[in-house]
This record gives structure tokens, C-alpha cells and sequence, in this order.
């Protein structure tokens, strides 16, 4: 019980702003790598309570619009905004250095460029499309966002299990060896949460987190040799965005299960 509230604890520090020490004991043995089986649980926690607060806005009577903004605003506060930032940073990095070091030297530069600026804005943009148009389902809006949660939180596992390091120190160094025991249980775990989708639905939105997240590995593997915490954060921001796009089609819902 103690090992789980420090993975717990060291999972929520990682991918949130929301207070551990409750969670933390004296004895406990904090390892960030070893909390990654409970990722995938606090993604899809925070897109559960992004969907109950977009269904909450709708059904006191919100213009779609303003209930998704709401949800967004909700969304940010819980995650602190940690891989929205780490896009921006990895955008800013990858495109606006012409050598490994100059794009590493840029990405840990806490300003925001022009590139990492735009990409923001266009992320943020469609992210309040997809969601603006998914609240049209109010009866699957909560499953979808525990699902892009879910899945875009195992996708950080992609490029720790495919790249190495770019960098010998930093916090990505220290996720650099995932125990499979916890691969095993975060995978278990995301699909128990995108069970409440139909199966081809849940496959085809997983294929295109997979897809999106290779695609991303590939351009940082070619451009920086590996990945960052900035890259990690743009491949969780990357994938939510594609499962929402995706989810957002039309006739996704009619899928079979």
C-alpha cells in the first residue's frame, strides 16, 4: 500500500499541480519510473472531470461554447499546464534550431517562441473545436475524454521505450528504464477505461495516438537524437488531440461495438 501511494504521489507530481504530500510516507519510495502503471489513471481522470464539467455547463443551460471554454479552463488548472507548456517548448526547439544543441539550448529556454506560440494557439483552438463539437454527445462526451486522457498518457511511454535520452541529465533521464511489470498494468488500465467505447472505435482511436506519437519520435530521433521532458510533453498533447479529432467525426458514435 505504501509503494502505491508513492507511485501514486510521484505520478500525480509528474503529470499534474495538484497537492501529493497527502499521499507521500515517510518510507516511501519515490520512482518516477515505477509510477508509470498509474498514468494512464490520472489521464483519464482529468478528462473525466473535463467531460463532467462540460456536461454540468450544458445542462444548466451553457452555450456549447462556453461550456467546452469552462471545461478547458478546468482541464489547465488540474494539469498546471505542464505539457502544454513542454509543446510549445518542443515546437520552438525542433524548428527554430539548426543543430541538435541550438534546438536542445532553445527548448530549455523558459520564453516562448514564435513557432512554439502559434502551435499553441492552433492546439488550443482545436481543442475547443473537437470538444465543442463532441458536446453534441453529451451521452459519450465523458467516456471519449477519459479515453483521450487515458490514451494520451500511455502514448508517453512510446518514445521512453523507442528513443533514448537526448540529454544525460534532466527529468526524462530518470524514465529512461520503464519496469514492463507497470507497462503491463497501464495498458490493462487504459483499456478498462476505453471500454465504455465500442471496440473498433477504441482500436482505431488508439492507432491514431500510436501513429501521431511514431510520427513525433521520428522528427525528434532525426532532429535531437532522442527525447526531452518537452518532447514527452508534446507527444501526451498530440495524441489527446488526435483522439479528440478523431472521436469527433461523424458517425463515430454509430461505430459497432
Amino acid at each position: 500500500m505504501t509503494e502505491i501511494r508513492a507511485d501514486l504521489a510521484a505520478g500525480l507530481s509528474l503529470l499534474t499541480r495538484l497537492p501529493t504530500g497527502w499521499l507521500y510516507s515517510p518510507k516511501g519510495d519515490i520512482n518516477l519510473a515505477r509510477s508509470s502503471w498509474c498514468w494512464p489513471l490520472i489521464g483519464g481522470a482529468i478528462g473525466a472531470l473535463t467531460g463532467a464539467v462540460l456536461v454540468l455547463g450544458i445542462t444548466l443551460g451553457m452555450p456549447a461554447i462556453v461550456a467546452t471554454g469552462w471545461a478547458i479552463v478546468v482541464q489547465l488548472v488540474l494539469t498546471g499546464a505542464l505539457h502544454e507548456d513542454g509543446f510549445a517548448d518542443c515546437i520552438d526547439g525542433l524548428f527554430g534550431g539548426n543543430t541538435p544543441q541550438k534546438r536542445l539550448e532553445i527548448m530549455r529556454d523558459s520564453r516562448i517562441g514564435s513557432y512554439g506560440g502559434l502551435a499553441l494557439s492552433l492546439v488550443m483552438l482545436l481543442r475547443a473545436g473537437t470538444m465543442n463539437t463532441l458536446a453534441t454527445q453529451p451521452l459519450h462526451i465523458v467516456s471519449i475524454l477519459m479515453t483521450a486522457g487515458a490514451f494520451s498518457r500511455l502514448a508517453l511511454m512510446l518514445p521512453l521505450l523507442w528513443l533514448r535520452p537526448a540529454r544525460a541529465d534532466g527529468l526524462a533521464h530518470q524514465l529512461r528504464h520503464l519496469p514492463a511489470r507497470c507497462l503491463l498494468i497501464a495498458m490493462l488500465l487504459t483499456a478498462v477505461i476505453a471500454s465504455s467505447l465500442s471496440v473498433l472505435g477504441a482500436l482505431s482511436l488508439f492507432l491514431v495516438a500510436c501513429l501521431g506519437t511514431l510520427g513525433l519520435c521520428s522528427v525528434a530521433y532525426r532532429l535531437i537524437g532522442g527525447y526531452t521532458g518537452d518532447v514527452l510533453g508534446a507527444t501526451a498533447i498530440i495524441a489527446e488531440l488526435l483522439v479528440l479529432t478523431g472521436a469527433s467525426l461523424k458517425g463515430f458514435e454509430s461505430l459497432p461495438f
